[in-house]
C-alpha cells in the first residue's frame, strides 16, 4: 500500500511541476492538478491536504534532481576548485532556466510558511555543505588558503543567492517570468566567483 501510495504521490508531483513551472504555485489551483492527473479532487487531497504541503515536496523534488545532476559532475571533475565552482554555477544556471516560474516562486511571501522555511533552510545548509567540501578540498591541495571553511563557504552561497535575487527581483515582483536575465545573472556570479577565488588563492611566496 505504501508503494501504491509512494507512485501516486510521484505521479502527482510530476503533474504538479509541470503546472508550477508554466503558471507558477500562486496561480495554479489544486483542481486544475487533480484534472491533470485525472483523478478528483477529494482523491488528490487525501495525499495532499494543502497546497503548501504539494508545493514542500515540489520543491524537495525539483532540488534533488539537481543534487543529484551535482553530485555526478563534482564526481566525474578532474577540474581544479575554481573551474569546478564556475561548472556548476552554469548547471544550476541551466536548471533555473528550465524551472524558471519555481525560482521565480521561491522568493515570493506567500510560500514562506514554517514548513516551507523550515526545508528551503535545510536546503541552504545543504549547499554550504557541500561548497565547504569543494573549499577544503582546495585547501588540501594547496590551491586555496582559507582558515575557515565553514564560514568562507557560507558566505560564497550567501553572495550567489543575493546575485540571483536581485537579478530576479523585478519578475517576483511583477509575476511576469523574463528568463532573458538568467545570463547576465550567470555572468556576474562568475565574475564575484574568479573575484573571490583570486583572493582565496594559495600563495607560495607568502605561504
Amino acid at each position: 500500500m505504501s508503494t501504491n501510495n509512494d507512485n501516486k504521490k510521484e505521479f502527482i508531483i510530476a503533474a504538479a511541476i509541470r503546472r508550477f513551472a508554466h503558471y507558477g504555485f500562486s496561480k495554479t489551483t489544486m483542481n486544475e492538478i487533480a484534472e491533470d492527473v485525472k483523478i478528483t479532487k477529494a482523491n488528490l487531497y487525501y495525499y495532499y491536504p494543502d497546497k503548501t504541503t504539494l508545493v514542500h515536496d515540489v520543491i524537495l523534488s525539483v532540488t534533488d534532481d539537481f543534487r543529484k545532476q551535482e553530485q555526478e559532475l563534482i564526481k566525474k571533475s578532474k577540474s581544479s576548485v575554481i573551474n569546478l565552482l564556475l561548472d556548476l554555477l552554469d548547471l544550476k544556471s541551466a536548471f533555473i532556466e528550465r524551472h524558471y516560474m519555481l525560482h521565480m516562486n521561491e522568493n515570493m511571501e506567500w510560500i514562506k510558511g514554517a514548513p516551507l522555511q523550515t526545508l528551503m533552510r535545510q536546503i541552504h545548509e545543504k549547499e554550504v555543505i557541500e561548497v565547504a567540501k569543494l573549499f577544503q578540498n582546495g585547501v588540501d591541495n594547496k590551491e586555496l588558503a582559507i582558515e575557515d571553511v565553514h564560514k568562507t563557504s557560507e558566505m560564497y552561497v550567501y553572495l550567489m543567492k543575493s546575485i540571483g535575487l536581485v537579478g530576479i527581483l523585478c519578475d517576483v515582483f511583477t509575476g511576469i517570468p523574463t528568463q532573458c536575465n538568467v545570463g547576465d545573472v550567470l555572468q556576474k556570479q562568475k565574475d564575484a566567483t574568479m573575484l573571490i577565488y583570486n583572493g582565496l588563492k594559495f600563495n607560495t611566496v607568502s605561504n
